[in-house]
């Protein structure tokens, strides 16, 4: 007779009902894969460590240690040796921006001086010589003279096509002295509302458009066609899925993105698992998004929000949030703030405070989970008191409403997110102490303000839920070199040494949290994802070192070996 010990049936009793089922005369689930000799972080307090785990389908059917997991497979299960490494839930970026940047866009992310912007938009010109306009993303003041940018910049290497390069904040950008004539933008063009034409000491357009004022230039770009669009989402997918994510939320959905996705969808080529936020003013897409509020909503409007919530129920496209914008960025000085900025001036809100109140309270009665994008502490302190009237005014609770960014808020609201359920939708990658971040961000807020900026430390010790993402393309998504950035507060050089404001730190462990559990949460998904659990969906990521216990330079070198989603694969190294 087999003999079983007691831990093996203990394990099989467990997972019965996964295991078996529902119908009478069924026979035992079959057991595609296990996964045997590894480190397993579940994220679940009540069994936060396993060696093994087995996959049946898209769902874990059981956890537990090596020789428990052994006994499961049967004889066509492919058995996975982890050889000792660690195995996490699958990441999610719970704030980033979807299809992502356009194949025909120059990529200035990481460019540090003058001399390298005008490289790369000289050679992305000369090898792209057919693009009516040049367009891209990604670059930060410090990389200009005095932190200050000027369209002869660009004028010095292209003069024959229009260009307009967004910041990679994506509040501002700067154009050529051709797209300024494109434009008919003049001196004596006024500011639209919400928005600066910057104007040198003439009166003349320095080429740098902020905020709203940016759709001055870019209503003149060609848009991308669909197919372009869709090429950058199945690009982009893979790199996603190659540093280890398998959910993301999408921050501001394009009304006109919904077919792309489901053309991924139909042709099984998603490899992440989407949730959709379109813009929370009624437009057909079409609108600036940074505005007050100056129309009704219309029943039209919810109608179509409501259609969308049915349509896309998850578990890998999914809509149920709304995205709204406060305020804009601390680099542009465009941050709703209280007090003024080092040398002048305290922001924009986009909303006054009545109309937000409303606006969300609709909504928030409509059963949708609000995202308010505010950065300042004014801003900060508006959507929390939106929420809050919402919640008094519908008599609701438990919405899971979201603050985005959340950079400087004041010390005193920090108590309202947690009475209020509200989460910390936080960037990770926001707290790397860059030239941009040192020279400009940190001192235009002075230290007082700057101490406590992207400071993910003050909301984890305040209780509140929080969820990481990057904001991507603002910064890259990959979760590994941001989760070394909130641990060490240093670049990966090691600067500033000890870490710019290290008070702020976190651990590993916590910042796995916000990656996975968390980020779950906060789209009403923890019953199905988020923790290597009995039940839920097998999204997992397999890790070269020991994270939670490497120095944590080692972060850097560690590389992701293997995506799984719903138990396939959507990643896998040459060296796995």
């Amino acid at each position: 007779m087999l003999h079983i010990s007691r831990s093996v049936l203990s394990v099989l009793f467990l997972c019965i009902p996964a295991l078996m089922c529902a119908r009478a005369g069924a026979g035992p689930q079959h057991v595609d894969r296990i996964f045997i000799n590894g480190k397993i972080w579940t994220a679940d307090d009540k069994h936060p460590s396993a060696e093994a785990m087995a996959v049946s389908g898209e769902r874990i059917v059981a956890v537990g240690s090596t020789q428990e997991i052994r006994v499961l497979a049967g004889p066509d299960t492919a058995v996975i040796d982890l050889k000792g490494r660690l195995v996490v839930p699958g990441f999610q970026d719970s704030h980033l921006h979807f299809p992502g940047m356009s194949v025909n866009d120059v990529d200035l992310h990481g460019v540090e001086t003058l001399q390298e912007f005008q490289h790369r938009l000289a050679d992305f010109a000369k090898a792209h010589p057919k693009l009516p306009w040049i367009t891209g993303h990604g670059w930060g003041y410090s990389a200009f003279p005095n932190q200050t940018v000027d369209k002869k910049y660009i004028d010095a290497v292209i003069s024959d096509r229009p260009v307009y390069v967004s910041e990679r904040d994506g509040h501002m950008g700067l154009a050529n002295s051709k797209a300024i004539q494109i434009a008919g933008v003049t001196s004596a063009t006024p500011d639209p509302p919400n928005g600066h034409i910057m104007k040198d000491a003439s009166g003349q357009p320095t080429g740098e458009f902020k905020e709203a004022a940016q759709q001055l230039i870019s209503s003149h770009i060609p848009p991308e066609s669909m197919d372009d669009r869709y090429q950058a989402l199945l690009q982009h997918m893979d790199e996603a899925a190659a540093a280890g994510l398998t959910a993301v939320q999408d921050a501001f959905t394009s009304l006109s993105s919904f077919p792309i996705y489901e053309r991924a969808a139909s042709a099984g080529a998603l490899k992440l698992r989407f949730r959709f936020a379109p813009d929370i003013l009624p437009n057909e897409g079409g609108a600036p998004r940074n505005h007050k509020l100056t129309t009704a909503l219309t029943e039209a409007d919810l109608k179509r929000y409501r259609e969308l919530k049915e349509t896309y129920t998850g578990p890998l496209l999914k809509f149920g949030s709304i995205k709204g914008v406060l305020d804009g960025t601390v680099d542009a000085r465009t941050a709703a703030m209280f007090e003024p900025y080092v040398g002048g001036g305290t922001g924009i809100p986009f909303w006054e405070q009545d109309d937000l109140n409303k606006t969300v309270a609709l909504y928030d009665k409509e059963g949708f989970q609000v995202l308010l994008h505010a950065i300042g502490d004014k801003a900060i302190n508006m959507a929390l008191d939106a929420f809050e009237y919402a919640e008094k005014t519908n008599g609701t609770s438990g919405r899971r409403h979201r603050v985005e960014h959340a950079e400087v808020p004041l010390l005193s609201d920090l108590p309202r997110f947690r009475q209020l359920g509200v989460i910390a939708s936080t960037q990770a990658m926001f707290a790397n102490p860059d030239a941009t971040v040192l020279d400009n961000f940190a001192v235009l807020l002075g230290p007082a303000r700057a101490s406590h900026a992207d400071s993910f430390k003050i909301f984890d010790d305040a209780g509140i839920t929080q969820a990481f993402g990057s904001d991507w393309g603002v910064f890259s998504f990959a979760p590994l070199p941001a989760i070394y950035c909130v641990v060490t507060r240093m670049t990966p050089e090691g600067v500033p040494a000890g870490g710019w404001y290290p008070e702020g730190r976190i651990s590993v462990e916590a910042a796995l949290r916000h990656f996975t559990r968390d980020g779950a949460y906060a789209s009403f998904d923890e019953d199905v994802r988020g923790t290597l659990t009995v039940g839920k969906l097998a999204d997992l990521v397999v890790l070269s070192k020991d994270i939670l216990t490497v120095p944590p330079a080692e972060i850097l070198k560690t590389k992701v070996l293997l995506t799984v989603m719903g138990g396939k694969d959507t990643y896998r190294d040459t060296e796995f």
